[in-house]
Order: structure tokens, then sequence, then C-alpha cells
């Protein structure tokens, strides 16, 4: 009897480490998807900064800065054991659970950003932007911008679903188009690039399920007070999964969603495009701090555009 209670405080640990690293092993898109992203992105503000204009971003630096970002979504075991990747819309300087886990991306945002502004190479600040970019990207998913807590153990899910949904690259390019309006205003700093994609996130949640009586809040619940976590709704962890849920003025109103119903493919697609939008809007800044960028005209449309920077 001494020896089981003695080993009980270690068993104890040994399973709140699991569940730890469990929590992390979640990101908002796939490694591969921040890059195709970052990518799209590249090619969008090549097209609204205009041939003959200044100085653009190389193959080689979009490379390198999709390369960072990647990384930075697919961290290591240890990092990901130790840093939770939500976002904090009060950017508290304390997110941490015992003094151990950062529960938000907030303090190593920050870090990135001051490595931007400090590097003494181009090298580094690539890197440092590609980091930027993630966290930038990341906001766009629901359960990292509102933020609402992925894991559900008890039902061996680890991640949300909407993170796992396919991007449509040519469908995504279709929409963007001739379209350099989320360049017209260059933003503020790189924060503000990051809390206007999380506020659009919230807007894009309170918005209409296809034509149901029910907002994506179904699927992703807001937190009751700005700082706090959210929850999952009556739809539950079921992005792009079919799905019963009561919706309506009464509990016995039923909505259905079907397996990859054109309504998940409509919001997946606007989220995806928010992710590029305010990635163009980071490289926008990068280079007018480097003082390489200004847009030919004010919500340029149309002309002929060189080959942009691309993955090959």
């Amino acid at each position: 009897m001494r020896r089981a209670s003695r080993s009980r405080p270690r068993w104890l640990w040994l399973a709140a480490v699991i569940a730890l690293c469990a929590a992390n092993l979640s990101h908002a898109y796939a490694p591969e998807a921040h890059q195709e992203l970052t990518f799209l992105a590249a090619k969008q503000l090549s097209r609204c900064l205009g041939d003959g204009g200044p100085a653009q971003l190389s193959p080689l630096e979009v490379r390198a800065i999709a390369n960072s970002n990647a990384a930075t979504a697919d961290s290591n075991f240890f990092t990901r054991l130790v840093r939770w990747n939500y976002y904090d819309p009060l950017e508290r300087d304390d997110n941490a659970v015992a003094w151990l886990v950062d529960t938000r991306f907030t303090d190593h945002f920050r870090k990135l950003v001051r490595e931007l502004e400090r590097a003494r190479s181009e090298e580094r600040a690539l890197e440092a932007l590609g980091g930027i970019i993630s966290y930038v990207q990341t906001v766009t998913s629901p359960a990292r911008g509102l933020p609402v807590y992925a894991p559900r153990f008890w039902r061996w899910t680890l991640s949300d679903r909407f993170d796992h949904y396919p991007l449509r690259e040519a469908e995504i390019e279709a929409r963007l188009d001739e379209d350099c309006s989320h360049l017209a205003q260059p933003p503020e700093s790189y924060q503000a690039v990051l809390a206007e994609a999380a506020a659009d996130t919230s807007r894009a949640v309170q918005g209409a399920v296809g034509r149901l009586p029910a907002t994506w809040e179904s699927f992703w619940t807001p937190p009751e007070a700005a700082g706090d976590f959210g929850s999952y709704g009556p739809a539950g962890n079921n992005f792009g999964r079919y799905t019963e849920f009561p919706c309506g003025k009464t509990d016995n109103h039923i909505c259905v969603l079907i397996t990859d119903d054109p309504a998940y493919t409509a919001f997946a697609l606007e989220r995806q495009l928010a992710a590029v939008r305010a990635t163009a809007r980071a490289m926008l800044l990068f280079l007018q701090a480097r003082g390489d960028a200004s847009l030919q005209e004010t919500g340029r449309e149309g002309g002929d555009e060189e080959e942009p920077p691309n993955a090959e």
C-alpha cells in the first residue's frame, strides 16, 4: 500500500505530460498549406505592385519566408509541449499554466516582431517574417482565432477539423483575380495585421451557415469574455462532415449538413482567402520597411503583370 501511494504522483505527472503533448499535436492548417497560402499571397502582391514598379520579393525570398512559416507551424515536440497556438485579443503578458505552458502565442509573436525589427541580415529578417506570417494565417482558423480549445481526449480528437479542410488553390486565385483593395491602405504594424485577421474570423463565425437558420457559432461558440476560451457549439467539431444539430427558434428544428456540403466549401474558401490577404498585407509592410514598396495606384486593377514569385 505504501509503495502504491508513493507511485501515484508519478503516474499523475506522466498523465499530465501525455495530455499536454496531445493538446499540441494540432495546428491551424498543415505546414504544406501554410506554404501554399504564402506562395498565393506573394503572387497576389506581385500582381498588385505591378510590373515596372519598385523592387519586390524575389522567388528565393518568398521560398525562405514560406519555409520559415511551415517550420513555425510544424514546431518540434518540446515546443508544442510548452506553447499552444491560440490567439489572445487582450495580448496579456502572462498566459501561462503553472508557469510552464504558454496557452497563447502572444509572447512568441512579439519576440518575432522584435527579431525582425532588429535583424542584421536579410536571412534572419525573412525567417522572422515567416514566423509572423504563420501566426497571422493561424488566426484565420476559427478554433485558433476565437479561440476554442480543440482537443477532446475522451473522443480521441486532437485537432479542429476545419484545419484539415483542403485548399482550393485555383478557386482562391480566381477569387483574388485583380482585387488589390486589401492592399490599398497599408497596415500600421504586424500586430495590427494579426488583430485584423482575428477580428475578421470572429465576424465570419457570426455569419449564416448557407441558407440555414443558424450561424457558424453552432460549430465554434465565442468566449463569453475577451481573453477566455470559447467552446464547441451544438454542431460540435464536425466541420466538413455530416452533422445534425438543433437550430432556429426552437430545439425541435434540426439543421443538417452533408459531408463536404457547399456551405462548408464556401466558408473554408473565405477563411483561406482571408489568410492570403492578411499574408500579403504583412509582406507589404515588410517591403515598405525595407523601402521597396508603394502601390502604383490605390486599389490598382488591370494591366499586364510579370510572372510572380511562386513555389517553383
